[in-house]
């Protein structure tokens, strides 16, 4: 017999959508800020700053695009549905912020060399506002629960730092003008610090798409739970993955002995799910099959039906 239970849509899928519009919108409308920020204080730094945000956001569009794409329902072609849209902007987010961080590290050995002295008070005032932007966008994103909202908030707060070292920078810089130094150093910095959490993040998406066991799911334990239940007399194939993240799929064979029928198998399997029940899987198959019996061919299964 086997037993399927498919959960209803994700509840946090609109607000997942809805945190992606507000930190597009934002990212992109401060990118244009900054262009034209940059040219009025002269900074390098603004206008460098300004040309990562508008890949951010791009970065971002993707992200909400798949987002929305990943609310779909299942299809012939998708049968598990299109969950997994989600994550690869989470995978295509953390190549561009891989890549856009490595970016910054040059551009600031660069400035190291060649150093110049921007507007400092201007460069305070667009500061400010940026901090202010970027952090209600990282609030937002922080607080997401998919995959996607979370390989993004590093955007936004690597925007946040990087904003908070312009600050202290154009505050040395009123009092000691030839420290111009201090901006790309504190940028390495920076750098240094987002790409080790994007790495991270790279590796919890790619052990997804590998389709490892969550980390948060104790595969252990639930066995021998299982094992408890009356009349299970073994179990194989136990199998546990994600689809995005947000939403695991679980499935096992077990192999009952002592029943006489096949409609005692539905307690059984009852139980069962009430042991999986706390852990909130999206999608769970349970096959049952008795045990060898004299009364029983060898191997013999119980006729597959759905619940």
């Amino acid at each position: 017999m086997k037993a399927h239970l498919h959960a209803e849509d994700h509840p946090k899928t609109a607000v997942s959508t809805k945190n992606l519009v507000v930190a597009f919108a934002l990212n992109a409308g401060f990118s244009v800020i900054e262009f034209f920020g940059g040219w009025w204080t002269n900074s390098v730094a603004i206008l460098s700053d300004a040309v990562h945000d508008m890949g951010d956001a791009a970065a971002i569009g993707l992200a909400w695009w798949l987002q929305v794409r990943s609310t779909r329902r299942a299809s012939d072609d998708f049968t598990y549905g299109y969950q997994r849209f989600s994550l690869l902007g989470a995978l295509i987010s953390g190549v561009i912020l891989l890549f856009g961080s490595i970016v910054i590290v040059r551009e600031a050995l660069i400035r190291l060399a060649e150093p110049s002295a921007p507007d400092a008070e201007g460069m305070l005032w667009i500061a400010g506002l940026a901090i202010v932007v970027n952090s209600y966008a990282a609030w937002r994103l922080q607080h997401g629960a998919s995959m996607n909202e979370k390989m993004l908030s590093w955007h936004m707060l690597e925007d946040v730092l990087g904003w908070v070292a312009v600050a202290i920078v154009s505050l040395v810089l009123m009092w000691r003008p030839d420290w111009t130094f201090l901006d790309p150093l504190l940028s390495i910095g920076i750098a240094a610090l987002i790409l080790w959490n994007v790495v991270r993040r790279l590796r919890e998406t790619l052990a997804i798409f590998l389709q490892a066991k969550p980390t948060s799911i104790p595969l252990d334990r639930i066995k021998q739970e299982v094992l408890t239940v009356p009349h299970v007399h073994s179990i194989h194939a136990c199998r546990v993955w994600s689809l995005d993240g947000e939403r695991n799929v679980f499935s096992i064979h077990v192999v009952l002995d002592g029943l006489q029928k096949v409609n005692e198998v539905a307690p059984i399997k009852a139980a069962i799910l009430k042991v999986l029940e706390p852990h909130e899987f999206y999608d769970v198959t349970i096959e049952t099959e008795f045990m060898p019996s004299e009364r029983a061919q060898p191997n013999r299964r119980v006729p597959e039906s759905d619940q």
